[in-house]
């Protein structure tokens, strides 16, 4: 019997399971695509039983196409900042729920505004009030559903949902606490004044316990259901977020990482969290805080690039390769095409009324001059961010990891390095969220440090040095999208206005 972890991981787009081994390597995984719903401009929606059946599915498969491995615990990644309610009795009480870029609790962070100015929300919370929180989404279902926010028993975000269902058990972890703006970074406990300035009941939180904690056994009944011995223990986890950064080299401070999945951010692993209104900050899976700026629309911007203009015959999607070829046969600055990736608005540097948009566009340029300009702005937008970090970090950071959907583009990889100035690299396994995961649930059940563990199981791949033949152009473009981007916030509000 080949011993190994089991991890599930729940993204926006899929809900995957794999084997993980004693060395890192995956062993075996399942995926099957989920389910998004928008029902209203700002809403994102999904099904926490969606999550929870697919789940079940993807680790029958596993059982049935790896009957020879001993599965020595269990941990989940999941999407962040998702509210699911459920009441006493475990029911859930709302079928689709609110997840992590939804926008719809806009107005109850509008309204707080008054009553808690920027500075002291930085200095409770690490972060300022917007939206992606889950004590906003708490209040407004708390205003809009009282009946719903009346029967629940406790809030869950989908780690912790699935969890309950594996276990019965009801707990969260400081990376999904400190997602909440209802969490002190000092005490690193639920803050009873922002508790009550959302109205929140504190018996709605569920307990909070580290990343690493053996929160309970697999029920008799699911482990029957998916055919594993209901002895193993399951692992609390953390946010997909935090197992993204961990399974990318995370794993010691001054570490930084570019992460490109459906949405993109940079950050770095610091003692304390970096106190500024143009970054944000998240309880790390281990001791310590990630400081990061993000991108809603990051990989998102080029999957939708993809289905714009890359439909093959018969609605055919063209490979990501092709978009790579494309961007490639155009001169880095795409001759001046600028691309701004809001898709899905912006969180800390500009507006939630942001939209995506090309500025620039000449006669000359073609589909490939967009395919450029999007990977380009991809990257503009997270060297702002970049810049914010450097400005407040103590150290200096001359190399950063790269993971996610985009580390697998070499083009792509270039192409940061050279506009971020720094030396990139790709490690030899890309699940990052996968990986991360699993080094933490092999650690809660081996004892081992993580830290020690992530230096045997993580391993680069590829190294890119920045190109200087290419910094006088990007600089000039960096420029003009910084000056395009703040000229173009006041007339996104507007145009969110009068849509």
């Amino acid at each position: 019997m080949k011993a190994c972890v089991l991890v599930v991981d729940v993204g926006t787009e899929s809900v995957r399971a794999a084997l993980v081994d004693r060395t890192g390597r995956i062993i075996g995984l399942e995926a099957r695509l989920t389910d998004f719903f928008s029902p209203i401009a700002g809403w994102a929606e999904q099904m926490p039983d969606e999550w929870w059946d697919l789940t079940l599915e993807c680790i029958r498969n596993l059982c049935l196409l790896h009957p020879d491995t001993e599965v020595l615990a269990m941990g989940i990644s999941a999407q962040m900042h998702a509210v699911v309610p459920i009441d006493a009795s475990g029911r859930l009480l709302m079928d689709k729920v609110p997840i992590w870029c939804d926008k719809r609790s806009a107005g109850v962070c509008d309204q707080l505004q008054y009553e808690i100015p920027p500075q002291e929300q930085i200095r409770l919370a690490a972060n300022l009030l917007i939206p992606s929180w889950t004590g906003p989404k708490m209040k407004w279902i708390k205003e809009t559903l009282p009946d719903v926010y009346r029967n629940t028993s406790v809030f869950l975000t989908a780690k912790d949902y699935l969890n309950y269902r594996l276990t019965g058990e009801r707990y969260t972890d400081y990376s999904e606490a400190s997602g909440s703006f209802l969490f002190s970074w000092k005490t690193q406990q639920w803050d009873s004044g922002l508790i009550n300035l959302f109205g929140i009941d504190r018996k709605k939180l569920p307990e909070v316990v580290s990343s690493r904690t053996v929160i309970g056994k697999i029920k008799p009944e699911v482990a029957q259901n998916i055919g594993f011995s209901s002895s193993i223990p399951v692992v609390c986890g953390a946010g997909d977020m935090l197992c993204l950064l961990m399974g990318g080299g995370m794993i010691e401070e001054g570490r930084s990482c570019d992460v490109t999945g459906t949405a993109a951010d940079v950050s770095v692993f610091s003692s304390e969290p970096l106190l500024t209104e143009h970054l944000m900050n998240l309880h790390h899976a281990i001791d310590g805080w990630i400081s990061f700026g993000i991108l809603d629309s990051g990989g998102g911007s080029l999957k939708w690039l993809r289905e714009a203009f890359y439909n093959g015959e018969k609605n055919e999607k063209i490979l990501y390769a092709q978009i790579d070829d494309d961007a490639r046969s155009v001169p880095a600055g795409a001759e001046g095409l600028l691309f701004f990736p809001y898709l899905m608005g912006e969180r800390l540097l500009g507006s939630p009324s942001a939209r995506g948009s090309f500025f620039g566009l000449r006669p000359h340029h073609r589909r490939s001059h967009c395919a450029r300009a999007v990977m380009e702005g991809v990257c503009f937008d997270l060297k702002m961010s970049l810049d914010e970090i450097e400005r407040f970090y103590p150290g200096h950071i001359d190399s950063m990891s790269v993971i996610g959907g985009g580390a697998r583009s070499r083009f792509w990889c270039q192409l940061k390095a050279d506009i971020y100035r720094k030396k990139v690299v790709t490690l030899t396994e890309s699940e990052g969220g996968i990986i991360g995961a699993a080094l933490l649930a092999d650690s809660a059940v081996s004892g081992e440090n993580i830290r020690n563990l992530g230096e045997k199981w993580l391993k680069v791949k590829d190294t890119y040095i920045p190109d200087e033949s290419r910094f006088e152009i990007y600089e000039r473009q960096y420029r003009n999208f910084r000056a395009f981007h703040d000229l173009f916030q006041e007339a996104y509000r507007q145009f969110e206005k009068e849509a």
